[in-house]
């Protein structure tokens, strides 16, 4: 038997040709995000804006972790003339039965200029905020609200991921 280069190199492309395709689709079939992670909350959350043309998500995220005692904060620019969206996402396996998220922006005086909550057990919520003030930065407050006659403080897994048009 004779070995033939072209008809071994064109058996072996076909080969990687199907695995290729087998792997893309395959990817395009997995979420980049389990539905138990915060990403893939606040994601859903961002949905409906992330088709729009005008509107652009920021790549870069915050992620970590905040308790229901204290929650967490950051401060980010706005400038004056954007709309700005906010997402904020908790893990839903963390989220204490009956959980509320709140978000909060606050001026450079600590003067709350937006605000959001979600529902109950929801585990995201989305905030609008058109900067009419001016340009500078802002404290944004993300922080879970537990039920009455909930003792026990968690730590629960979140993240925040905003854009503006």
């Amino acid at each position: 038997m004779m070995f033939s280069p072209p008809a071994f190199f064109g058996s072996v492309l076909a080969v990687v040709l199907l695995c290729v395709g087998a792997a893309r689709a395959q990817s395009q079939e997995a979420s980049p995000y389990p539905p138990d992670a915060p990403e893939h909350e606040a994601l859903t959350a961002a949905s409906p804006f992330l088709g729009e043309e005008s509107f652009s998500l920021r790549q870069d995220y915050w992620k970590g972790r905040l308790t229901t005692s204290s929650g967490t904060a950051m401060k980010l620019q706005f400038f004056k003339g954007n709309t700005y969206r906010l997402f904020f996402g908790v893990a839903p396996s963390a989220l204490p039965k009956k959980g509320t998220l709140h978000i909060h922006i606050f001026n450079t005086a600590n003067e709350e200029v937006a605000r959001a909550a979600g529902e109950a057990g929801a585990t995201a919520v989305a905030l609008h905020f058109e900067n009419t003030l001016r340009t500078g930065l802002y404290l944004v407050l993300m922080r879970v609200e537990l039920p009455p006659g909930t003792l026990a403080e968690a730590e629960i897994p979140a993240v925040m991921f905003y854009g503006w048009e």
